[in-house]
């Protein structure tokens, strides 16, 4: 009898001292929990916060050439407009073999250089561009200064003109791709030798 009543109350020490065991485990998981929670909630609210600090990448800008040239320094000032005539062919005769392009500009398109002239330009191959400009006034025809001998492997712009100066920009080029620096292939028209001279960036080059 004696050593039942220790047996008994050995199963009772033992099961108490799990139990008391069991109670303590119970909590500590309970908190690793909520740790974890709290841990992922700030490295959430860390990314967000870095990606709202990243500051915006600035689109880029393109460059106006056009806007540092001074084209009214040789303007013509206004003309009176006047029904275009019809196209003398026979100033240039070797135009004929570009007639249809003249034409559609002649007919298409205002006055769009010298006061008086409309361009017409168009490609002749890689890097190169031509073009011719014909004379409203009696539709005489004559040469662009652009071609293979006006033409840049590294052209920033190409063909700037105004529609009141005599100022032509063949070419805005550059040395090679990575060079900072630009030149200007650049002609003034004289309109009465009716041909283009070549004219020194410093003298068109707006001054900053």
């Amino acid at each position: 009898m004696e050593n039942t009543i220790k047996y008994i109350l050995a199963i009772l020490i033992i099961t108490g001292y799990a139990c008391n065991n069991n109670s303590k485990t119970g909590p500590q998981l309970a908190d690793t929990s909520v740790s974890d929670t709290l841990i992922t909630a700030k490295i959430d609210t860390i990314f967000v916060d870095t990606v709202a600090k990243t500051p915006e990448i600035k689109e880029e800008t393109e460059i106006s050439f056009a806007d540092s040239i001074d084209f009214k320094k040789y303007e013509v000032g206004p003309q009176e407009r006047i029904e275009n005539a019809p196209i003398d062919w026979s100033s240039y005769p070797e135009a004929r073999d570009f007639r249809t392009r003249i034409t559609e500009a002649y007919k298409d398109s205002d006055v769009n250089f010298g006061g008086h002239y409309v361009t017409s330009i168009f490609g002749c191959g890689a890097s190169c561009i031509m073009g011719f400009m014909v004379d409203v006034r009696d539709g005489k025809i004559y040469d662009l200064p652009l071609g293979e001998e006006n033409s840049c492997l590294f052209a920033e712009d190409r063909a700037l003109g105004n529609a009141t100066s005599r100022l032509f920009i063949a070419g805005v080029c550059k040395e090679n791709l990575e060079a900072k620096q630009v030149y200007y292939k650049a002609y003034l028209w004289d309109e009465d030798k009716k041909e283009f001279e070549k004219i020194e960036a410093a003298a068109f080059l707006k001054k900053t």
